[in-house]
């Protein structure tokens, strides 16, 4: 997950061992923020978080009202980035092993079937290094593709990876009714 404030742009992408993670996983809307729902995905709850975030709740209080209504809430992972302010990470007890997340300003990432923990942390790391280099949209498309690339050059996941997904959201010349950059 990455947002470049100055530009408006918030995107979200995600690799998987199942197939169309986009649908259900990747989540945003310009000027709210960004969602990732991960294993066992609930797709309602990116929705209903966004929702939450849109009327001013930061996103761990957005996160904590979502979640609250989810039974399966223990087989979740989730993350959101609000557009201007914090981040929030959920990852249940019974999300497969090896799990890890990693927060640096504006980037976040997460990660579960790893097979190291430290690998959102350095893609994280990765990421922040390049964003320093995001000047227009093409840039920023190629340090989210890069970031997935990394993770699987790292063997990322157990199950490897069967779908990606990015999505960009920010200002267009649609107005609010369509926000979407790259999907």
């Amino acid at each position: 997950m990455l947002r470049a404030r100055e530009r408006g742009l918030l995107a979200v992408a995600s690799a998987s061992g199942g197939v169309g993670v986009g649908a259900k996983v990747l989540w945003a809307r310009a000027g709210i923020g960004a969602v990732a729902v991960q294993t066992y995905a609930n797709p309602s709850l990116g929705i209903t978080i966004l929702e939450k975030m849109s009327i001013g709740m930061r996103p761990a209080e957005a996160m904590e009202m979502a979640l609250a209504g989810d039974s399966h809430r223990e087989y979740r992972q989730v993350v959101a980035l609000s557009a201007n302010s914090d981040a929030a990470v959920y990852t249940g007890r019974h999300v497969p092993l090896f799990t890890g997340e990693c927060t640096y300003g504006d980037v976040v990432c997460i990660g579960n079937t790893l097979k190291d923990s430290s690998i959102p942390k350095e893609m994280c790391d990765y990421m922040a290094l390049q964003t320093t280099n995001t000047s227009n949209t093409k840039s920023f498309v190629k340090a989210l593709v890069n970031s997935l690339i990394l993770g699987h050059s790292l063997r990322g996941s157990k199950r490897g990876d069967k779908s990606i997904a990015i999505l960009i959201v920010g200002k267009t010349q649609y107005g609010e009714t369509y926000d979407r950059i790259v999907d």
